[in-house]
């Protein structure tokens, strides 16, 4: 079994160490640290950032950090910093941290939320190929450091934010409280540690194929009665949080999309297979990190693990089920991978909400498999006369290119009905 045709995923270090919080730059997720968050004039504190290449080519990074020259009364602020530009090389793929200690010096005076702005620019020699999904990818199960370090960098306070909307520079706070504590000198260094490299994929890749066989025993308990309910939330309000709140039965239908995905979805239909998918290689990956997680409730262990690698399988799985129910050229596999990875793009906070991506082939594919995905006691009718009332409410709102989107789901809820029919099933 472990002779499969594993390529394992680049691993999300940054999310398993500041929880999820992360600002995507294109090629480049960082998040900003600092700690401690309160410190004394001439004592430091240390900025930490993460840094993850998302590509597979060595990438020149430049950190700009500005401090501030007065405080919210006025009166002058001096902080020591090593450099205001400190410039670094990652290499394909890997993730690190740059620490930068700042302190503060007399004149300034105690005082709360002290702003410290870091950008980040960078530049790789050719264009990338993104070996990371947008999410991150799985957690890691081999890290360049050790666990206690590991621990270290979880214990500081990560933030996203960042300055006028800007997406390549973040801000951080801190305070000072009032004392003065000897200025005990030294010279302050910016200090660069790697977590992870391409050197680890190997080791990753044994840690995963060894997790196949439970990979497998924990898949089966990926059912529909388990599964489709906490996606249906969870679809509801990651859409709605990326500005694309959906009707009922739209929820309803990417939730069948994604739940027939994990459930048969990639054994029934032809050209798919479970092991080829990215939410199984996934799951060995997260097995690997962590073996408790087999005991996971299977609708936490969907949404909190495998949502993003599923959504992207359930995309391509999603065009195979359409293609031979529409005249429209759907594109070659190299294209829908592209439309896929701009959809978890945006899903990820890149991009501006398009009512194409819930439409499809996530809720086109649904309404072919509808009766195959559903989940009792739910009537498969109900979806489609939702869709149909959706689908009228967003008239107005498939224009230009889009109206082909509309016309085809339309299409599709005509032979949709047409499927139920036949299998004679009642309206409710």
């Amino acid at each position: 079994m472990n002779n499969i045709n594993f390529d394992a995923l680049y691993p999300d270090v940054l999310g398993a160490i500041t929880g999820g919080t992360r600002i995507s730059i294109d090629q480049l997720q960082v998040a900003l640290g600092i700690f401690p968050q309160r410190t004394y004039i001439n004592q430091p504190v240390e900025l930490v950032l993460i840094l993850q290449n998302m590509v597979d080519q060595p990438m020149q990074v430049k950190v700009g950090i500005q401090t501030p020259t007065e405080d919210k009364k006025g009166r002058p602020v001096v902080m020591d910093l090593p450099k205001k530009t400190i410039t670094l090389g990652l290499r394909a793929g890997e993730v690190g941290v740059l620490r930068i200690p700042v302190v503060p010096r007399p004149p300034t005076q105690a005082g709360n939320h002290f702003p410290v702005r870091v950008a980040v620019r960078y530049r790789t020699p050719k264009p990338g190929r993104r070996v990371r999904p947008f999410s991150g990818g799985p957690p890691p199960s081999i890290l360049s450091i050790s666990s206690f370090k590991l621990q270290v960098l979880r214990d500081v306070p990560f933030s996203a934010e960042t300055w006028h909307h800007s997406t390549d520079v973040l801000t951080t706070y801190f305070d000072i409280a009032p004392r003065v504590m000897p200025d005990i000198g030294g010279d302050l260094k910016p200090r660069y540690e790697s977590l992870w490299t391409h050197e680890e994929l190997a080791g990753t890749r044994q840690k995963a194929l060894a997790r196949v066989e439970d990979a497998r025993r924990v898949s089966t308990g990926l059912t529909r009665t388990n599964i489709y309910l906490p996606l249906r939330e969870t679809i509801e309000e990651r859409f709605a949080a990326r500005g694309l709140p959906l009707h009922p039965g739209e929820a309803m239908a990417i939730a069948k999309m994604v739940t027939y995905t994990l459930d048969e979805g990639l054994e029934l239909e032809q050209g798919f297979s479970v092991e080829d998918s990215q939410w199984f290689k996934t799951l060995c990956q997260v097995l690997a990190y962590d073996e408790n997680l087999e005991d996971l409730n299977k609708g936490q262990l969907a949404t909190q693990y495998l949502f993003e690698a599923a959504l992207f399988d359930a995309i391509m799985l999603g065009f195979g089920v359409i293609e031979p129910r529409v005249n429209e050229d759907l594109g070659d596999t190299t294209e829908r991978v592209q439309y896929a990875n701009r959809v978890l793009s945006w899903m990820a906070g890149q991009g501006e909400p398009d009512l194409s991506y819930a439409y499809l082939p996530l809720i086109m594919g649904a309404i072919l498999v509808n009766e195959l995905a559903n989940v009792k006691p739910e009537n498969p009718w109900t979806m489609l006369e939702l869709l149909r009332e959706a689908l009228r409410g967003r008239a107005r709102l498939f224009t230009g290119e889009k109206v082909t989107i509309f016309n085809m789901t339309a299409d599709l809820l005509e032979l949709g009905e047409e499927m139920l029919r036949r299998a004679r099933i009642p309206r409710a």
